[in-house]
């Protein structure tokens, strides 16, 4: 026991600070800030809670390179909206919210009913001279042996079929576009350019 009380007596010398025993100190007041925060009703519950949005419209900026005009056009989604000989026909949209970087994208699909009938779409006559022709030899033809016929599917899957209006002319453009890089995947065609400028969403009810 003496031992024990010796220990005991040679660490209140050493650590003089450790024997004394520590006075409970008041709580400070809490500031506004502390208070909303740890109150059961928070008034800023659930304001950081991610909603489900989806796409309305999209706005877009076509331009005429031909004649320098261009037009800011808002489509709803699946509807169509011509501009010259273009039909465009947005499918879905995405905007990020303020807080993060910003981005707006857009899926299109762009049809051109005069596809073909312009002198920049159309192939050389037969019979035209061709600048800078090269001179290609004949290759005699190889002989090819028959093949049997070749196995078909029974059950081919069903071409998918989108919402909304069908447009009439050729597809020459299907694709997500971004307004924040423009030339990232763009629309390649010697009269018109399109490119993203906003969209529009609501907030889907969970």
């Amino acid at each position: 026991m003496r031992i024990y009380a010796l220990i005991a007596a040679g660490a209140a010398v050493m650590f003089p600070a450790a024997a004394q025993e520590i006075e409970p100190q008041e709580d400070e007041p809490l500031s506004e800030l502390d208070r909303l925060s740890r109150s059961a009703d928070d008034p800023f519950a659930g304001a950081i809670e991610t909603q489900t949005r989806e796409p309305v419209s999209v706005t877009l900026r076509a331009l005429d390179k031909i004649t320098a005009r261009y037009v800011d056009l808002e489509i709803p989604m699946n509807e169509i909206a011509q501009f010259g000989s273009l039909e465009i026909q947005p499918r879905t949209c995405d905007k990020r919210p303020p807080e993060e970087f910003p981005e707006t994208t857009a899926f299109l699909e762009i049809f051109d009913t005069e596809f073909g009938n312009r002198e920049s779409d159309l192939k050389p006559r037969e019979g035209e001279p061709v600048e800078d022709e090269i001179a290609v030899e004949e290759i005699p033809e190889l002989a090819v042996e028959p093949v049997g016929e070749l196995p078909t599917m029974e059950d081919e899957p069903a071409p998918m079929v989108l919402e909304g209006p069908q447009a009439e002319g050729v597809n020459i453009f299907r694709g997500w576009m971004f307004a924040s890089a423009p030339a990232l995947n763009a629309l390649e065609h010697p009269v018109y350019d399109v490119w993203v400028i906003d969209c529009k969403t609501r907030s889907v009810d969970n």
